[in-house]
Formats: structure tokens, C-alpha cells, sequence
């Protein structure tokens, strides 16, 4: 009996020091994938009024163009980087996939069209604000 429970006992130290140790060190890669924000519901209108050519602030500009396909509609901002995706998360505000930017569309209540947007990160720094 003393011999199985020593046995027991060594058999666990071996395996507790085993895993214990550094294992490929160096070699393991964390990757670490953010929330995905969640899309929101966007009203055809706004798919339409949206899109356009705004200047920014810092002389740059900033288009935005959409692309149908089937009942599908895609939105896409392109500050002179090359076009990136961007979702709406709600109330004239969208994101963009894969970067730290947030767009907010302002309009006037007697208009339709936005006419000025703001771009931040998503920790809420103001990074352009741009006018159409």
C-alpha cells in the first residue's frame, strides 16, 4: 500500500514538473482578435447620403463610396490609404474594419445630407473633422 501511494506521489511530481517548465519558448505566438463592433440596421436613405467627396481639416480628403450586390450594401472610406470597409454601428456612426477609426455624420435637421463628419479613434480622440 505505501508503495502504490509513493508511486502515485512521484508519478505527480514528474507530471507537475514537467508542465511546469518552459515549453518552446519563444516559438508560441499569441494572437489576440478584438470584438467585432456590431452592425447596426442602415436605412437605404442613409446608404445613398452618405457617400460623397469630404475635405478634411488637414487638407486631405476623405470619399466615401458604396458598393450593392444582391440586397447587400457596403460602405467605403478612403482617407487617400486605399478604400476600407466600414460598418454602422447606429445613428450615423460607423467604424472601420481592421483600423482605429470611428466616422460620426452630422447633418442639419433641415437637411438630409451630412455635412460634416468626424473622425476619431475609437478611444474617442478627434483625429479630422471633415467638411463636404
Amino acid at each position: 500500500m505505501r508503495t502504490k501511494l509513493l508511486l502515485a506521489a512521484a508519478a505527480t511530481l514528474f507530471t507537475l514538473t514537467a508542465t511546469a517548465g518552459p515549453q518552446g519558448a519563444g516559438t508560441e505566438r499569441v494572437t489576440v482578435v478584438g470584438a467585432q463592433p456590431q452592425q447596426a440596421r442602415m436605412a437605404p436613405f442613409m446608404f445613398d447620403n452618405v457617400q460623397g467627396r469630404y475635405e478634411l481639416d488637414d487638407g486631405r480628403m476623405l470619399t466615401v463610396t458604396g458598393k450593392v450586390d444582391g440586397r447587400a450594401r457596403t460602405l467605403y472610406a478612403d482617407l487617400g490609404d486605399g478604400p476600407t470597409e466600414i460598418i454602422h454601428i447606429g445613428k450615423n456612426r460607423f467604424v472601420a474594419m481592421g483600423k482605429d477609426l470611428r466616422f460620426a455624420f452630422e447633418r442639419p435637421n433641415s437637411r438630409r445630407l451630412p455635412d460634416t463628419v468626424r473622425i476619431s479613434s475609437l478611444a474617442g480622440r478627434q483625429l479630422a473633422l471633415a467638411q463636404r
